[in-house]
């Protein structure tokens, strides 16, 4: 059994190819070659314990993720096994991949339900996940401009000069309604109430939200949810009962959205049109088939 740290595993991951690891998984799971656990959850006063499970069957490995939650902070954790012969492969550290999975998969929505030719990407958020979704998004073909608007201006410039060097994009910070008016929307708070409006959205928009992922903690206000089309969801067993955007609305919001799963939406191959006037939201929580490709990945390019 070997172990790794964030820092081995940084130095080989890849957003494109971990997008791609996980497109295989949805794959499999579409197909019935792989199964996730829900995320099961145990506290005490002051500390709050995680775990989360997947197997995928083509790859003949299994992953669980444990983390512990601490004033807020968490350490990750993946233990990664053979369905070989049932040995336990490796111990990984889940920094880094956790970073890098919620904005990979974000990523992968976006090539099937983001319009094509899109040139604006509003950034809601200015902390390590909305850096790591503005690195996994900058390389689109036809984005030219990123808002982003923060609570936090003074680690919203420093995003906005980093992304500006580094991709050679127009970047600038702005207000919520002008960030909210982009063609791709990116909300990574971890905001106790709604922090966009759906009279904000423009036709056409695709709108990832991933920042909110307890029951106490929302991003989306109700008219947003009313003006998409459709709600696209990392996993239908799992994310309409951990999020308050999907659980704190009245039923009757709810039940009156259509709610499609992510690996539905690959195992289709959809593509938007460049034309599509239609907004669809993707809401996610995160989910271990994510981990578990992006943790597998990250084990063959160490060259275990």
């Amino acid at each position: 059994m070997k172990i790794f740290t964030n820092d081995q595993i940084a130095a080989v991951l890849d957003v494109r190819l971990a997008s791609d690891a996980i497109r295989d998984a949805y794959l499999d799971l579409q197909n019935g070659t792989a199964v996730v656990q829900p995320r099961a959850r145990i506290g005490l006063s002051d500390v709050k314990f995680s775990a989360m499970s997947a197997m995928l069957g083509l790859a003949k490995v299994a992953a669980i993720k444990m983390y512990t939650t601490i004033d807020g902070r968490f350490r990750f954790y993946i233990a990664l096994f053979s369905l070989v012969d049932g040995g336990l492969l490796a111990m990984l550290e889940g920094d880094a991949i956790t970073g890098v999975r919620t904005a990979a998969t974000t990523a992968l929505a976006a090539r099937h339900l983001a319009r094509p030719g899109s040139r604006r990407l509003g950034l809601f958020g200015s902390g390590v996940q909305a850096r790591a979704h503005a690195e996994a998004l900058a390389g689109r073909a036809g984005l030219r401009e990123v808002m982003i608007h923060s609570r936090d201006a003074v680690s919203a410039h420093a995003l906005a000069d980093s992304l500006g060097h580094r991709f050679g994009l127009n970047v600038s910070v702005v207000d919520a309604e002008a960030c909210a008016a982009a063609d791709i929307v990116v909300v990574a708070t971890r905001a106790s109430e709604p922090v966009i409006r759906g009279e904000w959205l423009r036709p056409g928009a695709f709108v990832a939200s991933i920042g909110a992922t307890r029951p106490d903690q929302r991003e989306l206000d109700d008219a947003s949810l009313l003006a998409a089309s459709r709600i696209v969801v990392d996993w239908m067993q799992q994310t309409p009962f951990e999020t308050g955007d999907l659980l704190r609305p009245s039923r009757a919001v709810i039940d009156s959205r259509t709610m499609v799963d992510l690996s539905t939406v690959i195992g289709a191959d959809e593509q938007r049109a460049r034309d599509a006037p239609d907004i669809v939201i993707y809401k996610a929580v995160g989910i271990a088939l994510q981990d578990a490709a992006v943790a597998h990945m990250a084990y063959l390019r160490l060259g275990a």
